[in-house]
C-alpha cells in the first residue's frame, strides 16, 4: 500500500499511519521517502507491506480494479468518513461536498451510509455527495473529534465559485 501526501501534511501522514499500525495485527513493514516536485514543496511516500494488507487489497480491488462497496463503507465507518472528508470534503457557503470522482452507485452506497448515521445527504450527478445546510453542521461536529488537528481547515467555509 501506498500513501502520498504533501510535505506540509507530514504530521497527517505519521497519524495515519499511527492509526494503520493501532490497527493492524501483525507487524508492518514500512518505508518513508521524499518524491521531488517541480514546486517548491516536495511529497512524502509511505510505503507500508504486510500479509494482512493483501486481504484488504483483495476486497477493494478485486479483479485489480478499485470499487467502493456497502461492506467497506461499513467496515471503515464513521473514522473511515472522517478520513475521506479529510481528503475531499469542503465546505462551500453552508453547503458541504465531498468530491469522491467515484462512480453513480458508489456515491449512492456511500450516501446510503450517511444517511443511515443521520445525516441528510444527496448524490451529486458524476462528482459525490452533497449535505444539506443542517446536516452539514451536524457532520461537522460528528467529524471534528475523528479528525486530527493538522486536517482541521477541511471545516473551514470557502467562498463559493462565481
Amino acid at each position: 500500500m501506498e500513501i502520498i501526501r504533501p510535505e506540509t501534511e507530514k504530521p497527517y501522514l505519521n497519524h495515519q499511519l499511527k492509526l494503520l499500525r493501532d490497527a493492524h495485527p501483525g507487524k508492518l513493514d514500512t518505508h518513508l521517502d521524499m518524491l521531488p516536485t517541480d514546486g517548491f514543496y516536495d511529497k512524502f511516500r509511505l510505503r507500508v507491506r504486510s500479509d494482512e494488507l493483501y486481504r484488504a487489497y483483495e476486497l477493494m480491488y478485486p479483479r485489480d480494479k478499485k470499487i467502493i462497496t456497502p461492506q467497506i463503507i461499513s467496515i471503515t465507518g464513521m473514522p473511515g468518513i472522517s478520513a475521506l472528508w479529510s481528503d475531499r470534503g469542503r465546505v462551500v457557503g453552508r453547503l458541504g461536498k465531498i468530491l469522491t470522482r467515484w462512480k453513480d452507485d458508489e456515491n449512492q452506497f456511500l450516501a446510503e451510509y450517511i444517511s443511515q448515521q443521520g445525516f441528510e445527504c444527496m448524490v451529486t450527478k458524476g462528482s459525490g455527495v452533497r449535505f444539506s445546510r443542517a446536516s452539514t453542521k451536524e457532520l461537522i461536529d460528528v467529524l471534528r473529534p475523528l479528525t486530527h488537528r493538522c486536517m482541521r481547515s477541511k471545516f473551514v467555509k470557502q467562498p463559493p465559485r462565481l
